[in-house]
């Protein structure tokens, strides 16, 4: 089975808590992209190291609810990382990043890219979060092994702010060589996820993109996502 991961336009710099009953009123129309199995490369590219933060597995629901009863049981204090920034500055680096994000996703990609840039701009803030509850339980964190691939990753996009280009065999490397592989199939929901309204029909025909009106990825993408989740273990344990 996938697990489902969610960009969301927020209202705090926070994920919401579910000890204070916030995930009840938290979409209440919202935006809201989805991407399985993995944050998809244009994601991370809104963020920096500081914008890492944690909160706990059992506050993935709210307080009250035998999913909380549950997950507290079962979980106790445990954490699980996730990011979230504000507007102004996902925009300033998605803008920073263009030059070398394109350079080695390929020219082809840059409508995609500054169409995303739109999006986010249009739909996202004040604050932009990047939910990953759903990697919590995966059983692949060990000791921490599953910050440490998100620090890495974003370490490496703070390179590309230096102007230094991501290390071989790298987490930032090894995403762009997955996206080389897999771009014939869809590349706007391995880049960019999906969700209502995104992508527009326009960039959809421009790309050849094989999603269906609301955003679902095509028949290849069940190929493309086992083969994410593939590499997705392997940074973990190769971080962990």
């Amino acid at each position: 089975m996938s697990t489902r991961l969610y960009l969301d336009s927020a209202r705090q710099p926070r994920t919401p808590d579910g000890s204070a009953g916030e995930w009840a009123d938290f979409f209440d129309g919202a935006m809201e992209l989805e991407a399985k199995n993995w944050p998809p490369l244009l994601w991370w590219a809104m963020f920096g190291r500081a914008d890492l933060a944690e909160a706990r597995i059992a506050d993935t629901e709210d307080a009250g609810t035998v999913e909380h009863a549950e997950l507290l049981e079962e979980w106790g204090e445990a954490t699980y990382p996730y990011l979230v920034v504000d507007q102004p500055t996902a925009l300033a680096r998605l803008r920073a990043r263009r030059e070398a994000l394109t350079g080695l996703l390929g020219e082809r990609f840059a409508p995609l890219y500054d169409e995303f840039v739109a999006l986010v701009d249009a739909r996202f803030g004040p604050y932009v979060l990047l939910r990953t509850e759903a990697l919590a339980d995966g059983g692949e964190d060990g000791e921490g092994g599953l910050r440490r691939v998100f620090e890495e990753t974003l370490a490496d996009l703070e390179g590309l702010d230096a102007g230094r280009a991501p290390a071989a065999g790298g987490c930032l490397d090894d995403l762009v060589g997955y996206f080389r592989r897999w771009q014939h199939t869809d590349p706007v929901w391995l880049l960019a996820g999906a969700g209502r309204g995104w992508p527009s029909a326009g960039l959809r025909e421009r790309l050849a993109v094989g999603a269906g009106a609301a955003g679902r990825p095509s028949a290849a993408g069940g190929r493309v996502r086992g083969a994410l989740a593939g590499l997705v273990a392997g940074l973990v344990r190769r971080k962990g």
